[in-house]
């Protein structure tokens, strides 16, 4: 008899497994413990020896590899001989037709689920034909379209997902890797080679123009006039390098603003911190603020669409007119100003909403929810 299993079906193949992969490994356990089913992911070819995978051997995840490309139907099909498939569970983008193909071709009776991660930002030709793939095939043969925040879902709503499939599931991390720890600070300060004096400001800026990493950089040069006891860290790579040289040209923050590599260990950095800035354009869920936040951070934050309702609301997050660098600038100084145990309660009242509201525990058991309702109306 074979297993009845969920699959999942991810473009994703990053050096880090970061809250992604925790996710699969909560969300595994409640449906193996609550549901009595397996679960098995497939991953683009790029994931191919990443460290992560020993995680998903020690919970007994199966999971196998396809080329990064949309037919793939007769490859995950071979990966699944072994399975029962009740529920195909396609993750970002590049895997819905998979999903929608194999149940056509082969798991008549297996549900569909599609999980959106991010913000579309993309052309006006590709979102014709997002409207089309969803509104021919996905309100026929779907079950449900998930979406990780209240931008996200106004874009799957926008792009013609039935309003009785669209269901909007925020994310969630994993509270117990991100605490606050006094000893760890100084640790990651001597590493940076930063005063345990100094205050920090962190902003991620992977993708600079998307994260607004010009808006940080010349709020960092505004206040550096003011308070010489400031650093501005961000975190990239070479994209992330060759635009803040550009930046820098008639700069003068100098050793004030340090760029460093993506690090595996990011709530060890964290501990290091004070601040984590969010100047993004577009966001679908910011991991790194929710994680700064079970960190203890304050947090500025552009006030994009989803941000307001998604963590908006928790006393240690200060909202700023997206693309005002001047008012994130004033920001910056109310935090430098902030008496030290005012900081710490409001870094507790932020610790404090991602328990309440954005723990995998919680995620897992909204998500493993939906899929005994699915599986049920699918016997």
């Amino acid at each position: 008899m074979r297993t009845p299993t969920v699959c999942h079906l991810c473009e994703f193949g990053s050096v880090y497994g970061g809250a992604f992969i925790e996710s699969l490994i909560f969300l595994s356990r409640y449906c193996r413990h609550e549901l009595g089913i397996a679960t098995f992911c497939v991953f683009i070819d790029g994931a191919k020896n990443r460290s992560w995978l020993s995680k998903l051997d020690e919970e007994g995840i199966g999971y196998g590899f396809v080329p990064r490309k949309r037919n793939v139907v007769g490859r995950v099909r071979s990966l699944l001989s072994g399975c029962e498939p009740v529920i195909l569970h396609s993750h970002f983008y590049k895997f819905d037709l998979t999903a929608v193909l194999l149940k056509y071709a082969a798991f008549k009776n297996t549900a569909i689920v599609w999980h959106y991660h991010s913000r579309s930002g993309r052309s006006v030709k590709q979102r014709f034909k997002d409207v089309l793939k969803n509104r021919l095939l996905f309100n026929l043969l779907g079950d449900y379209c998930i979406a990780v925040g209240d931008g996200v879902y106004k874009d799957i709503r926008d792009a013609g997902i039935a309003p009785g499939k669209s269901i909007l599931i925020y994310n969630g991390i994993n509270t117990g890797r991100f605490l606050n720890k006094q000893g760890v600070s100084f640790e990651v300060r001597k590493d940076l080679g930063i005063s345990g004096e100094d205050m920090i400001f962190l902003l991620l800026g992977r993708n600079p123009l998307v994260k607004g990493l010009d808006i940080f950089f010349r709020a960092a040069e505004e206040l550096s006039r003011k308070y010489k006891h400031c650093k501005f860290l961000v975190v990239g790579g070479d994209q992330t390098r060759a635009f803040v040289s550009q930046l820098s040209c008639d700069s003068k923050l100098g050793e004030a603003l340090l760029v460093i590599d993506p690090v595996e260990d990011f709530p060890r950095l964290l501990n290091g911190v004070d601040v984590l800035v969010s100047a993004s354009r577009r966001e679908g869920f910011g991991y790194a603020v929710i994680e700064a936040m079970a960190s203890e951070k304050l947090i500025l934050c552009s006030d994009i669409e989803p941000v307001r309702q998604t963590y908006g609301r928790s006393k240690g997050v200060y909202l700023y007119p997206s693309e005002n660098w001047t008012m994130l600038a004033e920001l910056m100084e109310k935090t430098v100003r902030l008496p030290s145990d005012e900081r710490q309660s409001l870094g507790l009242a932020n610790r404090q909403h991602v328990m309440e509201n954005y723990s995998l525990d919680l995620w897992s058991e909204k998500i493993g929810q939906l899929y005994k309702g699915i599986i049920a109306r699918h016997k």
